[in-house]
């Protein structure tokens, strides 16, 4: 049982065409993303602008941007739906707004049935595993959904409570934000990690759980949760992970 697992495409539509490739020759069984799928780069400069010059973001200054944003999950959309394999994803923080995002995600999915949507949502790949997902920024108290995806500690407790009634076999969970304090959320000597995610692994006890943010493709152990990043997309790097045999590598294309 192979799983591709991918983050951060950021609307770099040259690697799809490998990638389709590899999951061909690797004959992976599913795909999981870990969010970022357009890069949002106004969007996300005129938020920060903003809150530092302590305004209101403006969507006038950014109006061509929607534009871009559409090619951008139509390209991603397209490519990994074409490849026939079931596709589980998740929005990263510059996925937004948010409505923008579920529309594609609707109108695709009519499409390509057998991709899945599980941000604040689960689902199953074939009654064995149950994969549940929460994408964009996770923090303890902020949230915003216009200019980026950022989302308090409440909402996530709130939609992944469904875990406690599923009880699944093997649990894989899916966040864009790693956990706090370890090895996939350094950035200048300094943690970028969420403690929400932290609580939740250690609270779920996932088998795998895989994220989308952080500096470099790695792993680590939460309890007794192997936690994955595998890098960006856009720079090619990508994992493959044997579910029953327990064996992960990292790859760039």
């Amino acid at each position: 049982m192979k799983v591709m697992a991918i983050a951060n495409y950021l609307g770099e539509d040259r690697v799809l065409k490998d990638l389709g490739k590899v999951a061909k020759d690797q004959h992976i069984d599913f795909i999981v993303f870990a969010g970022g799928i357009v890069s949002g780069t106004e969007r996300v400069a005129e938020f920060e602008n903003a809150e530092k010059e302590k305004r209101q973001a403006s969507f006038e200054k950014i109006s061509q941007e929607e534009r871009t944003d559409l090619q951008q999950y139509e390209a991603f959309f397209k490519g990994l739906g074409d490849l026939n394999i079931p596709v589980y994803y998740i929005p990263g923080k510059f996925d937004a707004p948010i409505y923008r995002f579920l529309q594609e995600a609707f109108n695709y999915e009519i499409v390509y049935p057998h991709i899945r949507n599980i941000h604040k949502s689960f689902s199953f790949y074939r009654n064995h595993y149950e994969l549940v997902g929460f994408g964009g920024e996770i923090s303890e108290k902020q949230r915003e959904e216009q200019f980026i995806l950022r989302y308090p500690r409440w909402e996530v407790e709130y939609h992944l409570k469904i875990i406690r009634d599923l009880r699944p076999l093997q649990l894989l969970m899916v966040f864009y934000t790693p956990p706090y304090g370890g090895k996939l959320d350094l950035k200048d000597g300094q943690h970028f990690g969420s403690e929400v995610v932290e609580d939740f692994i250690k609270t779920f006890d996932p088998t795998y759980a895989f994220v989308g943010s952080g500096m470099d493709q790695g792993e680590e152990i939460i309890g007794t949760t192997h936690v994955i990043n595998p890098g960006s997309l856009k720079d090619g790097e990508y994992a493959i992970l044997n579910l029953r045999k327990r064996e992960l590598q990292f790859k760039t294309l």
